[in-house]
């Protein structure tokens, strides 16, 4: 499960760069081409559902 969250966070942290790439460097102004309204917001909402996956399960405490 853990790495099913991190690969969770990945896209969630993908999903709120994406739509910041079109100030940043010239190289990097394609990402902004894949970016849809309102996704910096979803991303940071998957980001955050990823850490209950994250989190260690209760059997470990």
């Amino acid at each position: 499960m853990k790495v099913l969250g991190y690969l969770v966070l990945l896209l969630g942290v993908w999903m709120m760069v994406s739509p910041q790439a079109i100030i940043g460097l010239q190289e990097l102004k394609w990402i902004a081409k894949y970016a849809f309204p309102g996704e910096a917001f979803l991303g940071a909402l998957v980001a955050a559902g990823s850490f209950l996956l994250i989190r260690p399960s209760k059997s470990q405490e």
